[in-house]
């Protein structure tokens, strides 16, 4: 068996290891999101039809123009518009059943 101060010591190289694993795997986590968000900037830049430099300047400058293209275009259109924003649903919380409008009165 082995004595206190061998366990502990023992213990805690194990726990340095996984530390510098976990630092070393956070890097490579953080070098893969960088490659994706620019993988995602360039399918962007693509669909406009826009060099890097352009597009950065359009978003930059010009966000209105960005939210016309993107509008005419579609392809990057929110998912999240839905139809709570329209006049006719005023108070609807399913889309099954009509609801009353308590503030029409």
């Amino acid at each position: 068996m082995l004595s206190y101060e061998d366990q502990t010591k023992k213990l805690l190289s194990k726990r340095e290891t996984l530390e510098k694993r976990m630092r070393e795997d956070s890097a490579e986590i953080d070098k893969i999101n960088a490659k994706l968000n620019e993988m995602q900037l360039a399918r962007v830049r693509d669909t406009f039809g826009l060099d890097q430099k352009a597009f950065f300047e359009l978003i930059t400058q010009h966000p209105e123009k960005l939210l016309e293209l993107t509008a005419q275009g579609g392809a990057a259109m929110s998912d999240t518009d839905t139809a709570q924003d329209s006049d006719e649903m005023v108070g609807q919380t399913s889309f099954f059943d009509k609801k009353r409008n308590p503030y029409e009165d």
